[in-house]
């Protein structure tokens, strides 16, 4: 169940952000310096800086702000939700101060103070872009890369400080959720009307919620049945011009003053058969998804509470060759390709939370959490068979309190981790099981705003690699109010799927090599083992009295152990083995989010990755990284003064990916062989949204302004039974220009 210091720390982690503005008498604003600002009834307040701003946590206690100023009339203001707000302050000759509130909704925010850099996107954020599935959801974030793996099964992976998202921690509501055999596939198991915001960390993460975060955490909060803002009924459909079709519906229904729940629905398919660059294999797979969730919560507004949840999935696809095409008789050495990549699996998953929060001491609380997954998967790829199952099981238990007061809190609990996987691949069985049962203490310290640390510990006892540590350490510290320095560094591990997330590789002719260095465990070889260190700065700013941001990221991730996944050795082979070099990964980004006109938001953002791996006794940039990327977006929202008016949103992202290296195909014959490297190109999306009354919104989205698409995804694809047949070589986007159309219905 989710555990309520849980929900607390979320809310903790939200702040209000604001500037006290003075209007002269000829209509000029001028920013008023000290004056008070501070939740009602409690000691939680501030006052406004040199520029007139101020930033304050949101309190668990009130949601009501007085602002203050000697020569005004002290006024209470009502905070509904995280909001940006300008207060303006008018004051007249022999009268009573009048106080004015604008509010605009953060789609996007991070908590001032916070030790850990932690991205919140909202349903804003999300709703700005089609926005169909956890992979479809990153758009407009900069941080993130979303790209496809192959040109036959159109699975996407997402891509976080130049490493595969295997390496990021993908949890729904801080359980394992895309993990093991949903590696690759998984994102596309949830879907973005279910999400209520995603939590996006850098680097390592808490060592509360395990040991195998490396790059990053990301966390996705699912829609709440005891959220009373959430409305009872949301549908949204969505279709494209390739005949892409969504449907999704939430229906929350409180059941008793205790009890509520909610039931999410979807349902998604894609039939037509697409081949915009003319190879005679579909661009995109024919599928069909059916996905449920039903889940209960229960509190008894004294202390304690809880949560269970059940989710079902069954997704189909196929994909080959488009029907009706006639391979040559000549090279046709096996059956066609027709279809002949087809994927069937079905996940259901089972989860629970239950918490208690002591009446008289709100910082001390227990919790339980914990989730059950079997997954079953059964692929054919004209040459490659995989079929698999498996069966994962959670269990956390975490106590929190303070050490004589809050400057000084902790929380401490053990864990159990379960995992049984069950693999075919090439008519060769791999079973294995593991166990890991581990404990952890994390210590937070925050004497103030100036400075705060959060450094914890886990050690963890592995059935088949024995007991390791996990350090992590994560700092703040404010020399100034709108100047906030961020240090991480820690240790992750993880056992490497090699089948579940390689897939891409079986849709081609390379032959697939194990070379273990270790007969005893799993696949003969070691897990991954990585440190991360990173900094980050940012600056808070006025423009024109608009708050703005500039943000500069340093990521380094260096490889003590790693699973290669070698396609350099040999054109016609993947080779997977342990490091037996360097590996590393250098990121570096710089971000400025600004309103340089009123209601306009723009985000500007640069990346740079250095991002090497040692392949057969070489060091070499990691194929399909861009070590350059550019990335801008736009966002125009009109305000409302009233609920029920209309409104428009207008939102366009255009990003600029560098080259890419490729895998090294030298030694196939002339005119069989691949590019060395990709051309860079731009990609552009924009979508509008028009708002109306009783929660009704209609969009229309263009994906792929520029019509850019990658024209050769598959080598030698007029011989799919040949030897250089290879559709993994995919650098850029497979579909062409498409635009979208669809509807959102709150009651």
């Amino acid at each position: 169940m989710i555990i309520l210091f849980t929900a607390v720390s979320l809310l903790q982690a939200q702040q209000l952000t604001g500037v006290v503005l003075e209007k002269s008498e000829d209509g000029h604003f001028h920013p008023i310096i000290g004056a008070n600002v501070y939740w009602l009834n409690t000691a939680s307040g501030t006052t406004t800086d040199t520029s007139g701003v101020f930033r304050l946590p949101l309190n668990t206690e009130s949601n009501r702000l007085v602002v203050g100023y000697i020569g005004y009339t002290s006024d209470t203001v009502t905070i509904a939700d995280q909001y940006k707000v300008n207060i303006i302050l008018k004051a007249e000759a022999n009268s009573v101060a009048e106080v004015e509130v604008v509010g605009e909704r953060q789609s996007t925010f991070v908590n001032y103070l916070s030790p850990q850099k932690t991205l919140v996107m909202t349903e804003k954020e999300l709703f700005k872009a089609a926005c169909c599935n956890l992979s479809e959801s990153f758009e407009t974030n900069p941080s993130i890369d979303v790209s496809f793996t192959d040109a036959v099964t159109g699975t996407k992976q997402i891509e976080m400080l130049g490493l595969s998202g295997i390496y990021s921690q993908i949890t729904l509501e801080n359980l394992p959720a895309v993990r093991g055999l949903t590696s690759t596939v998984g994102l596309t198991y949830i879907p973005g009307t279910w999400i209520e915001n995603i939590q996006v960390s850098k680097g390592v993460g808490s060592v509360a919620n395990g040991y195998e975060s490396i790059t990053g955490q990301i966390n996705v909060e699912l829609r709440k049945p005891q959220n009373l803002e959430e409305k009872q009924f949301f549908l949204n459909l969505f279709g494209n011009q390739d005949q892409r079709m969504e449907a999704n519906l939430n229906l929350r229904t409180p059941l008793t003053e205790e009890l509520s729940s909610m039931t999410l629905l979807h349902a998604s398919t894609q039939r037509a058969k697409l081949d915009g660059n003319n190879d005679r294999f579909l661009d995109m797979p024919l599928y069909s998804t059916m996905n449920i969730i039903q889940r209960f919560h229960y509190s008894d507004h004294v202390g304690w509470e809880g949560q269970l949840g059940v989710q079902y999935v069954d997704d189909r696809k196929q994909g080959g060759t488009v029907s009706g095409y006639d391979l040559d008789k000549s090279v046709l050495t096996a059956r066609p390709w027709e279809y002949s990549f087809r994927m069937g699996g079905d996940q259901l998953r089972v989860w629970g939370k239950t918490g208690y929060v002591f009446p008289q001491k709100q910082y001390q609380s227990i919790g339980m959490q914990w989730s059950f997954t079997r997954n079953r998967q059964n692929s054919f790829f004209n040459s490659h068979d995989y079929n698999a199952y498996e069966q994962s099981g959670y269990a956390n238990l975490i106590y929190q309190s303070i050490f004589d007061n809050t400057t000084h809190k902790f929380r401490t609990g053990a864990s159990f981790l379960y995992d049984r996987y069950d693999e075919t691949f090439q008519h060769v069985r791999y079973e294995r099981t593991e166990r890991v049962p581990g404990a952890f203490f994390e210590y937070t310290y925050s004497p103030g705003d100036e400075f705060s640390l959060i450094a914890g510990v886990r050690a963890d006892h592995h059935n088949l690699f024995g007991t390791f540590t996990t350090p992590r350490i994560h700092m703040r510290y404010t020399p100034q109010e709108d100047w906030v320095f961020r240090a991480v560094a820690g240790q992750g591990q993880r056992t490497a799927n090699i089948f579940a997330e390689n897939m891409a590789y079986f849709a081609s002719a390379r032959h697939v090599k194990i070379l273990p260095s270790n007969t005893n465990v799993l696949y003969g070889l070691e897990p991954e083992r990585a440190t991360n260190l990173g900094f980050n700065m940012t600056h808070y700013f006025l423009w024109d009295y608009r708050e703005a941001t500039i943000a500069v990221d340093l990521y380094r991730t260096d490889f003590r152990d790693q699973v290669v996944a070698d396609l350099d050795t040999d054109a016609q082979e993947v080779h997977f083995y342990n490091l037996n070099g360097e590996s590393f990964s250098n990121s570096i980004q710089v971000e400025l989010n600004i309103q340089p006109l009123e209601l306009l938001d723009t985000r500007i953002a640069y990346r740079f990755y250095d991002v090497q791996q040692t392949v057969n006794g070489t060091l070499r940039d990691r194929p399909f990284v861009a070590q350059h990327r550019a990335f801008i977006n736009f966002g125009y929202a009109e305000q409302r003064e009233e609920e029920s008016d209309a409104a428009m949103s207008y939102d366009l992202t255009v990003q600029w990916f560098g080259t890419k290296r490729l895998p090294d195909t030298q030694s196939n014959p002339t005119g069989l062989r691949a590019r060395a490297e990709s051309p860079s190109f731009v990609l552009a999306n924009a979508q509008v949204t028009r708002s109306f009354f009783a929660g009704l919104d209609l969009y229309l989205g263009i994906e792929n302004i520029t019509g850019f698409r990658q024209d050769d995804p598959i080598l030698d694809a007029a011989n799919p039974n040949g030897g250089f047949f290879d559709s993994a070589l995919v650098w850029g986007p497979l579909n062409g220009r498409t635009a979208y159309l669809g509807l959102r219905w709150r009651m």
